[in-house]
Order: structure tokens, then sequence, then C-alpha cells
């Protein structure tokens, strides 16, 4: 059984992730090495290592067909790039974590014979993702403006009780085990566009809201309400507003997704059991004095986002074609070799 993810996704900050914070109790095994040295191709033959296990693979925003890290949750093991943008490494070699150094299986000879070209590409790859991140804080700007009108029109009490109803009618009583408040990236803008991951088994319940605000507070108390029942549940946010509010709960025990509809694609894989409609908590006269400057931000941010697919898109030519170097000097059996002697040393562990 896998669990897909993104290892995190691009913000106005550059990219962002939970990942290394929310694995401390793991050990980790962290990939270094440059483009095109095999991680992903390395983590693929993890993943498919072990089928009868519960493993979570996370891939990666910036190219969706690739893997960042898998992790093995019964063995308390998770395997991941460790190269920018998501540096990383162990803070006690041997205790918490190793490196495994990929880079050691290329024939250096072969990218010397290239190196301009590679570093002309890899110049090229970095101006279109700095280009990118401007794309996201035009949208971070235009959805906090949004937000801020929201937050004004708000009718937090009505939205208070409401959310204690539904919590009721979704959630079971109050269990004996200590809950789980995770957060694991499900949705993430990408060279195709914005995606997400929804778990097909899963019941959806879709919150519409043209402004977000009240679908980001009833997300929180349902996560939190979840959390206090001794539930486990995995939090989606949103990275390109400041305060990260929650975009999309999912509850793995119940086999529930609950949303905010902006957040997702226009064309979700899986369909909605439900429909919620928020409109009802804000208070209407106000979002109706508002109502030109929040097409206008609305718009502004769908136009920028595309533009921003576009850029992350021309970037992933880029890093493919300087992948190429790589991927012509790297040593096969090396790659081959690393694979089946990870593996053996995590069923090892067990």
């Amino acid at each position: 059984m896998q669990n897909m993810y993104f290892l995190g996704g691009a913000s106005p900050a550059g990219f962002e992730t939970s990942f290394w914070s929310e694995h401390t109790a793991f050990y980790g095994f962290y990939l270094k090495g440059g483009p095109g040295t095999g991680k992903s191709t390395l983590l693929k033959k993890i993943a498919a290592a072990f089928p009868e296990e519960p493993v979570s693979v996370y891939h990666c925003a910036s190219d969706p067909q690739s893997l960042d890290a898998v992790v093995l949750e019964s063995r308390g093991v998770y395997i991941a790039d460790a190269t920018a943008p998501h540096e990383a490494g162990t803070p006690l070699p041997c205790v918490t974590g190793e490196l495994v150094d990929l880079a050691a299986g290329l024939h250096s000879e072969l990218l010397q014979e290239s190196a301009g070209e590679i570093r002309s590409s890899y110049r090229e790859n970095c101006s279109l993702h700095q280009q990118a991140r401007k794309g996201f804080a035009g949208i971070a700007a235009m959805e906090a403006q949004v937000d801020a009108v929201g937050t004004a029109a708000l009718d937090a009490e009505k939205l208070c009780g409401f959310a204690e109803r539904l919590a009721g009618r979704l959630l079971p009583k109050r269990q004996a085990q200590q809950g789980k408040l995770l957060f694991r990236q499900r949705i993430a803008v990408t060279p195709k566009g914005r995606l997400a991951f929804l778990p097909p088994e899963h019941d959806l319940i879709l919150l519409r809201d043209s402004v977000g605000t009240a679908s980001a507070a009833l997300l929180r108390q349902l996560a939190d309400a979840a959390a206090v029942r001794g539930l486990r549940c995995e939090v989606t946010r949103s990275l390109t507003l400041p305060e990260r509010p929650p975009v999309l709960v999912c509850l793995p025990e119940q086999k529930l997704t609950v949303a905010a509809e902006h957040a997702l694609p226009a064309d979700p894989a899986v369909s909605p059991v439900s429909v919620i409609r928020m409109q009802r908590f804000y208070h209407s006269e106000m979002l109706r004095r508002h109502r030109t400057l929040l097409r206008f931000c609305k718009k502004t941010a769908e136009s920028a986002e595309m533009r921003t697919a576009e850029l992350l898109a021309e970037a992933l030519r880029v890093h493919d074609a300087l992948e190429a170097y790589y991927i012509r000097a790297l040593h096969q059996p090396f790659l081959d070799r690393t694979a089946a002697e990870l593996i053996d040393r995590i069923r090892a562990r067990s």
C-alpha cells in the first residue's frame, strides 16, 4: 500500500517542506548527488522492494514523475533526496541517519568535456526558478488581499458552531490513544499546473468557498477535533498565504478527505460525496462591497499561477537537458549495486 504526497512545494520564500521536522524519530538515508545521478531511480527501486508494507512516496513538485523520498512507515526508515533545494543532513551520523553519495558513480572525465554547457544550463535553470518564485509572490499578494476581506466578513461564531456539529457527525467519540496531527503536502503547483494526490479510497467532502477564509477556519477546527479524539489527521497547508492555513484535511482511519475546492485542480480525480457551501458564514453585504476587488484578485492570481506553471515547465525542460549529461556519465552498475545494498541494510534494520 502506498500513500502519495509531495515533499513540499515552491513558495514566495523558495522551496518549503515539513518533511525533515515531521520525521525526526525516523532513521534517514540522505541521498547526495547532482541531477541525473539516479536518486529518483533508486527511490523507485526501494519503494518497489517492499510491496507488502505501508510505504509513503513523496513526489517532486518541480517534476511529478520523479520521487524525492520514500518512507517505510512500519520500519521507521526513510530514504530522501537531500540535495538542493531541499538540502539536509543527519546531525548524528549512524545514529539518526547516514549519507549516501551517488556522485561517486560518475565518470568525471565525461562531465569535464561538457563543463561549459553544464554550467550554462544550471544558471538558466536557477534563473527560471527565481522568476517562478516571483510568480508565487504575486499569487500570495492577491490571495492575501482576498483573505483580508474574508477575515473581516467572517461570521466566526456561526462557523464555530457549525464546525462543532460537523465534527460530531463525522468523527467518532474520543478514543484512549493520543491523536496525531501531521503535515503532509498533497497539493502543489507543478509544471503541469495544480496537482493533488487524493486518496482514491476516501470519501471526499468539498468546501465551496469563493473567498477561502471560512474553509481554512473549518478545516483547522476539524483537524483539532480529530486530534483531540485520538485520530491520525494529515493536514495540507497553503504554500502562499503567510500563515499557511490548511486547505485539505485527510483522516486515514475514517477514509475521509475534506478539502477546500479552490485549492484543488479544476478536475480532481476523486468525485465528492457532498459539497458544503461556505458563503453562509460571511456577512454578505461586506463581500458585496468588495466584489470588484475580489474578482480582480482572483483573476490576477489565476493568471499568475498559469504563468508560474509555464516557468516551471521551462525550468524542467532545462533540468532534463542538464540531467542528460550526468545520466551519460553515470556508471549504471554502481547505482544498481547501491540500491541492492540499501535494500539489504533496510531489511536488516527490522
